[in-house]
């Protein structure tokens, strides 16, 4: 995928108040713990999360998208009747139908002409939902987009719990669940536009995509629980991103050291470390990690990590960004940036 005609115009999100840590969830589970011996600590020692964030009960996925979408249309001064289509591509949905997008677009308050539809890849949506409106910009049907997603695990969290309580204590059933843990609430959004229209001149270059469907098995979820490989989900899912990166990185032209800043999704910090700094084996310093007070924010991770990192001065004028997505499926998507 190569862009001639794509800017970023901005981004907007929001982090829910009520933090949960990891030592409550496990407070939680003291009973399964003490049955089993394990160790306090061992979420947080095997995750490297720390905390994770809640929205407080009642709270809407379309709440969530809705508040982001809002906050990226303030920053930019883009006004609600300008976004020719909205894409919602979190994993947290309202209901099965109608699509959440049609939720956010009335809380928006977006003009009847403009489209609005899910995108629904796991963790990977956000930056499909990115492409599809690259893609309509690029063929002249849009000049300006928005992307908006929310994830709220908690209802998925507390079944958990109490399932994993309400069962004889299973040191397989806390392995199979363990990614359920990781997890964290958030919302984040981008506004991409025609450069013909921009105010930024950020553009997204393109980009390339790898998947291995064979191993679509590796994490399996429904809204109450979650089921995940972990150890075979890491090592088959760093195969999938290698291959990407490779790919990405001819169709960019672009070598390890054209990249100055790096934003992935993140699922545990072993994880982070092994992918980033050993698998593809680039410099220490260049991502800028969110897990360890965030949690696993699914579709939000990586977008979200990038809006926080030009917020708190991590990004340059003229940086080289990369942005690096995958999913359970197993899929990567990786975008690279011109800032």
């Amino acid at each position: 995928m190569l862009y001639e005609n794509v800017c970023i115009e901005g981004l907007g999100y929001v982090i829910p108040d009520e933090v949960v840590t990891t030592a409550w969830i496990e407070e939680q589970l003291a009973p399964v713990y003490q049955a089993l011996g394990l160790p306090f600590g061992y979420i947080e020692r095997s995750t490297g999360i720390r905390e994770h964030r809640w929205w407080p009960e009642g709270f809407w996925a379309s709440d969530g998208s809705a508040q982001a979408g809002r906050h990226v249309m303030e920053r930019t001064g883009i006004a609600p009747a300008e976004i020719q289509c909205l894409i919602n591509a979190s994993v947290s949905r309202d209901y099965v139908e109608p699509a959440t997008a049609a939720i956010v677009h009335h809380k928006l308050g977006l003009s009847p002409s403009a489209l609005s539809f899910d995108v629904v890849n796991a963790c990977l949506g956000f930056l499909n939902g990115m492409v599809l409106i690259a893609n309509m910009i690029e063929l002249g049907q849009i000049d300006t987009g928005l992307v908006v997603a929310a994830e709220d695990p908690r209802e998925g969290q507390l079944s958990t719990i109490k399932e994993l309580l309400a069962n004889p204590p299973n040191k397989e059933a806390i392995r199979d669940n363990l990614a359920s843990f990781t997890l964290g609430s958030a919302a984040v959004a981008m506004i991409l536009r025609h450069k013909s229209r921009s105010k930024t001149g950020k553009r997204l270059l393109g980009g390339a995509v790898h998947s291995n469907t064979d191993h679509c098995d590796l994490c399996i979820a429904q809204r109450t629980w979650m089921r995940t490989n972990s150890t075979k989900l890491l090592v088959e899912g760093a195969k999938v991103v290698e291959t990407a990166f490779r790919k990405f990185k001819a169709t960019l032209g672009w070598t390890d050291a054209s990249i100055d800043k790096l934003f992935t999704h993140q699922v545990s910090e072993p994880q982070r470390i092994q992918g980033v700094y050993g698998t593809l084996g680039l410099p220490q310093g260049i991502d800028y990690p969110t897990l360890s007070y965030l949690g696993n924010t699914a579709s939000v991770a990586a977008p979200i990590c990038m809006a926080l990192g030009i917020d708190n001065g991590f990004v340059q004028e003229g940086d080289r960004i990369c942005l690096m997505g995958a999913g359970s499926g197993l899929n990567s998507v990786i975008l690279g940036i011109q800032w």
